[in-house]
């Protein structure tokens, strides 16, 4: 597996990397250290000293990171590019057929700014590569479960797949829930047609399947977070209406998350 960390050197940052380094050791994963930079300067004669002043200086942080994480046994190394952050990061994440991108959210703010116009949302938004948002508070040896959110809209296999590809090393329990308004006897059908599905074939996973029904979906996520504070919770990013709906119009839920809970992104 190849991890791609984007960094701008900040705690946030460093907690993601931290995240990025356990799950490596679990995955016999690589990691990739990542700085972009998009220098503004009002007279062409400055940028050349700019330029060169800010990666000079990246290159130093960088290199230390780099040494720090070779000295745990890592593989390891680092990229500098210039352009936008979240330009850059996607179209590297893609480009060199990364697993997996881990960034730190702005926990000080909450999820509205660390996912919405932030560079955490506009990765999560253009990026072909799955995302992992690390909030500051975040630790991996505090989470004891893999929550899994399904909408049961044209589940597709390959999500499943990619989801068990990332994070079966991790070797934690995995729950599968559904949020519901009222009872639904074609969903519940689904549901339990998914179930045994993956069971036959995850045999050597834990896999639980859970319904819920909850009068709002927005208040429901929130609800199971709070009683779930020990999750790392997945979403598959199928289309942007679903993802822009909870995270655009629910300040609850925003706040949800702005604490402790990893939000796993599969594209």
């Amino acid at each position: 597996m190849k991890i791609l960390v984007p960094t701008d050197f900040s705690e946030n940052a460093l907690n993601a990397l931290d995240f990025a380094k356990k799950i490596a050791h679990k995955e016999h994963a690589s990691i990739t250290l990542f700085y972009a930079f998009y220098a503004v300067y009002d007279f062409a004669a400055q940028a050349t000293e700019i330029l060169g002043q800010i990666e000079q200086e990246a290159k130093s942080e960088l290199k230390k990171a780099t040494e720090a994480g070779k000295a745990e046994g890592l593989e390891f190394n680092y990229k500098i590019m210039q352009g936008t952050v979240s330009s850059a990061v996607t179209s590297f994440a893609y480009r060199e057929e990364y697993d997996l991108i881990v960034m730190g959210t702005q926990g000080a703010s909450g999820i509205k700014k660390a996912l919405i116009g932030s560079n955490t949302g506009h990765v999560i938004k253009e990026s072909k590569t799955a995302v992992l948002a690390v909030p500051e508070a975040a630790k991996l040896n505090k989470v004891k479960k893999i929550a899994i959110g399904l909408e049961l809209q044209n589940e597709e296999e390959k999500y499943f797949k990619k989801l068990f590809d990332l994070t079966r090393e991790l070797s934690l329990p995995y729950e599968f829930f559904h949020l519901q308004k009222e009872n639904n006897f074609e969903k519940s059908i689904e549901f339990k047609g998914l179930e045994s599905h993956l069971k036959e074939q995850y045999p050597d996973l834990k896999l639980d399947f859970k319904i819920f029904q909850k009068e709002d979906t927005e208040k429901g996520l929130k609800e199971y977070l709070e009683e779930n504070e020990e999750a790392l919770l997945v979403m598959f990013y199928k289309h942007k209406t679903f993802f822009e709906y909870l995270f655009n119009r629910s300040e609850s839920l925003k706040m949800a998350f702005h604490t402790h809970v990893p939000l796993l992104i599969i594209k």
